[in-house]
């Protein structure tokens, strides 16, 4: 008799345990608060996005934006993207409020490469400057829409 509640209970249906939803992939506006915060409390001068400051939309002329130039440049939260490759920031590195190394992989040509490279942020905020080895290269940022 006592045979037969146990083998019920071992064949019976198995309970499975409550499914749980992976979390969500954090938003690149939430990684940048993050970031933000742990560099004001002096935690890490690494951090996973590029500052605000530094973000937007940049040609080598005022009179290029808002064109498909081959000199155009858009630098977000995550990612630098010129004519031709795109970049994924896998970190950077505080060096100044005006001075930040990004480390990315970027992708084109059928390519895939990483590339640490220093920018620079004008005084007033509307120029960008790579520092690169044959001298600078330095954008003007666009007007937002």
């Amino acid at each position: 008799m006592i045979a037969l509640p146990l083998l019920a209970l071992l064949t019976g249906p198995a309970i499975a345990p409550p499914a749980h939803a992976a979390p969500a992939a954090p938003t690149a506006e939430a990684l940048m608060r993050a970031d933000d915060e742990a560099v004001r409390r002096g935690f890490t001068k690494t951090r996973k996005t590029i500052p605000l400051a530094f973000q937007g939309s940049y040609r080598r002329t005022l009179a290029e934006c808002g064109q498909a130039t081959d000199t155009a440049l858009a630098i977000g939260a995550t990612s630098l993207s010129l004519p031709g490759k795109d970049a994924d920031v896998q970190e950077v590195r505080v060096e100044g409020t005006r001075k930040i190394v990004v480390t990315s992989i970027y992708e084109g040509g059928g390519e895939v490469w990483e590339k640490s490279e220093t920018l620079l942020l004008g005084r007033d905020g509307k120029s960008v400057g790579f520092q690169l080895e044959t001298g600078p290269y330095t954008r003007v940022r666009c007007p937002t829409p």
